[in-house]
Parts: C-alpha cells; sequence; structure tokens
C-alpha cells in the first residue's frame, strides 16, 4: 500500500492539519524550494519526527501518504532519490522499524557480484521488508493460534510462555501485534482466550506481549460484523480475575462494546452469545447463564471476582466524573 498512487489514501482532514503544523499552503504543481520545510531538515531530525507522530511499522507510511504528497518538492525529496541523496532517511527506516541492518547487507553483497542495473532503491527495500513483515506476522500469529486451540491439557502444543516467545523470537523482532491478521485475530486476544491453558499461564503471556513486545490492551478483533472481541472482555467472561487486574492496571478500557459468543464451563455444548455489551455486561450474562445450567457457587467465583473486578473499577470512574462536575 506504500507504493500506491496516495491520493486514494489521503485524508482532506489530516493532511490540512499536516499542512498547517508544516506551515505549507503549496499545491501539488508547485516546485517548492523553501528551506525551512519539513523535508529539508536532516534525515535523523526527520526520522525522530516520524517516531512522535506514528507508532512502529507505520512510519513509512506517514512519509509516503503524509509528507510526500503536500507538493512536488516534497515528493521528489521522499520519494524520488538517486545514489547521492536520499536513501539516509530509507536506511534509518529499515533498522528502526523493520530490525534491517544495512551494513551486513553491504558487507554480504560486496563479497559477491552485483549487477547496478539490479541495485534497488531503499524506498522498495523498505516495501519488501514490510511485506516481509506482514507474512511473519500472518505465520506467527498461525502457530500462536494452534496452540491456543489444543484440544487437551496434557498435550504437546499447549499454550506456554516459553512457546509463545519462541514463536516472537524466531518470526520477528519486527511483528504487527497491533493490527489484525487477515482472519480478523490479535495476538493478545488469542493468548486471553486460550482452551486448555491456566489462568497464571495466560497471565504470563499478557505480561510478556504487553510488556516487552508493545501490544496495546484495548485492541479489538475483527473477525465478523458480530465478532468483535477485546482482551477484557475474554479475559472476565472466562473468569480470570488476576489477568482482568492486570489489563484494567494497564488501561484497559471498561466501557468498549462487544460482540462475540462463548461456550459455558457447565455445559460445553450449549453457548451464550452477547451483541454489543461492555465486559460487565457480558460476564453478567455468562453468570446468569451458568447458574440457569445448575452451575456451583464454588465454580463460580473467579467469575464473581472478575465482575466485582469490572464494578467497582466502573463506580471509581463515576465518583471521579461527580468529582470533576
Amino acid at each position: 500500500r506504500m507504493m500506491e498512487s496516495p491520493r486514494s489514501l489521503r485524508e482532506p482532514n489530516r493532511n490540512t492539519t499536516m499542512q498547517s503544523i508544516v506551515g505549507i499552503n503549496h499545491t501539488k504543481e508547485e516546485d517548492v524550494g523553501d528551506s525551512g520545510a519539513i523535508w529539508k531538515l536532516p534525515e535523523i531530525l526527520l526520522y525522530q519526527i516520524a517516531q512522535f507522530c506514528s507508532p512502529p511499522t507505520e512510519r513509512a507510511a506517514f512519509f509516503c501518504h503524509k509528507i510526500a504528497p503536500l507538493c512536488r518538492a516534497s515528493y521528489k525529496a521522499i520519494l524520488v532519490q538517486d545514489e547521492k541523496s536520499g536513501s539516509g532517511l530509507w536506511d534509518l527506516v529499515l533498522q528502526g522499524d523493520y530490525g534491517v541492518n544495512k551494513e551486513k547487507e553491504l558487507r554480504a553483497t560486496a563479497r559477491r557480484r552485483s549487477c547496478k542495473r539490479l541495485k534497488r532503491s531503499p524506498v522498495y527495500q523498505v516495501r519488501d521488508a514490510h511485506k516481509l513483515m506482514i507474512d511473519n506476522t500472518e505465520l506467527a500469529y498461525f502457530y500462536l493460534w494452534e496452540l491456543s486451540c489444543s484440544s487437551s491439557p496434557k498435550s504437546k502444543n499447549c499454550l506456554t510462555k516459553m512457546k509463545l516467545v519462541r514463536i516472537l523470537d524466531k518470526f520477528g523482532p519486527c511483528l504487527m501485534l497491533n493490527k489484525t491478521v487477515s482472519s480478523g485475530g490479535t495476538f493478545l486476544v488469542e493468548v486471553c482466550r486460550s482452551r486448555n491453558a491456566t489462568a497464571h499461564t495466560i497471565l504470563k503471556c499478557c505480561e510478556e506481549l504487553v510488556e516487552q513486545r508493545g501490544a496495546l490492551v484495548n485492541k479489538p478483533t475483527n473477525e465478523a460484523s458480530n465478532s468483535t472481541l477485546t482482551p477484557l472482555c475474554v479475559a472476565s467472561v472466562r473468569g480470570m480475575p488476576k489477568v482482568v487486574e492486570y489489563l484494567l492496571s494497564k488501561g484497559a478500557f471498561t466501557d468498549t462494546k462487544c460482540s462475540g459468543r462463548f461456550r459455558l464451563h457447565t455445559n460445553p455444548k450449549k453457548t451464550i452469545r452477547c451483541s454489543k455489551s461492555s465486559p460487565l455486561e457480558f460476564s453478567q450474562a455468562m453468570l446468569a447463564a451458568e447458574e440457569k445450567e445448575g452451575a456451583k457457587s464454588s465454580d463460580l467465583v473467579d467469575l464473581k471476582n472478575c465482575i466485582k473486578i469490572l464494578q467497582l473499577k466502573l463506580d471509581l470512574k463515576r465518583e471521579a466524573r461527580k468529582q470533576d462536575r
């Protein structure tokens, strides 16, 4: 997508804001030579601006779709590059966002003969690195899905923190953990709904994804129009109070509307579906369904604790709003 025409992906409001920040009101056809323009800044400073304005793995799109379309001069400075200028910026993107060490590649190519006609621009190298990262993310999610869907708790394919780290290291170091994959799932939600993993294992895996890998706790899935789940919703419905407390400590939203279907603990043949419900409402519906099926009170302790934690969080928010008024 980074090499497509920027007109189809450009948003007028955001570009207007960007132009006001940069201080440019020129059209594309104008050839601007302003020395104070943002694309005239040193490459390291321009990359630091991109780090502030966009998350990792999206800085190349920031240059291609936010800076380059401003005018003809910016397009030439960012995308039209020759051997003498312009490659330093994309080398920084390659190394900072995709973990590609340019020096090692140059040493490797120096050992073998190469044709100048076949040398690729750094822009195309970033595009290839981005495509490779997307493929690696899909593969990593597939292996994680296999672990989370293990049919037996004693199986060798059951999810553990060590296995999760191995998958992330094998296909990493740069993965799109905060983007939905082709199936619509996210890494953090997939960990939270792992079938036969213990709550302690799921908590350790969540800590690894959030603290070490930078996963966002509020990123929902998009598997279908009637299936949108957040990690907090999955953890609360499944009755994992420690995971719920951890996600709330990391800023998880309690009012996000979720939709989906869960199996009952007492009778796995039956399911419960909720549409556009908060994690608290979803958990309360699960509790009512479990009690209707005759679940013992001792089996519902964790689920009730999750409901109490969410209810307490909502009460604290309401009190804070009243004090602000």
